[in-house]
């Protein structure tokens, strides 16, 4: 990629970052989600169902969004991103939400993530529905 095209992207997401404030909530208090896929994993399309259960069970309106979205600017009280490899797209995608609450696999400059669910640093990345596993449990114990 070229410098031009990498100062352009940063100057972006440092345009529309979001102003505002962040913290832990329960799952009570959220009312509409967004969840950031990999949309080229084999198993998305049955993870998604899976993702529409456990939010639609809570009351909780969920937006998927993925890569090859062209809005990633989102309104939501939540923004899960589960993607196992940082890319430019989610960057903007969760510093650009209005979220109250933001949760992700690994931190993005500035602590933009409220709750990290990482990798261990020397194994294989997780697939999604493993780490939404362990994101699942830390969510319902928020009290």
């Amino acid at each position: 990629m070229s410098f031009t095209r990498k100062v352009v992207r940063w100057f972006c997401i440092g345009a529309h970052r979001s102003k505002v404030p962040t913290g832990l909530m329960p799952l009570t208090d959220i009312k509409s989600a967004v969840v950031y896929v990999d949309a080229t994993e084999a198993y998305c399309e049955p993870f998604k169902l899976r993702l529409k259960d456990f939010f639609g069970k809570k009351g909780i309106d969920l937006r998927i969004i993925g890569e090859f979205d062209k809005d990633l600017r989102t309104d939501s009280d939540f923004f899960l991103a589960l993607n196992p490899k940082p890319c430019i797209n989610e960057r903007y995608a969760a510093t650009c939400s209005t979220a109250r609450f933001k949760a992700g696999r690994h931190q993005i400059k500035r602590d933009v993530y409220d709750l990290v669910v990482a990798d261990a640093a020397d194994s294989e990345p997780l697939p999604m529905k493993e780490a939404f596993d362990a994101m699942e449990k830390m969510l319902t114990n928020i009290k």
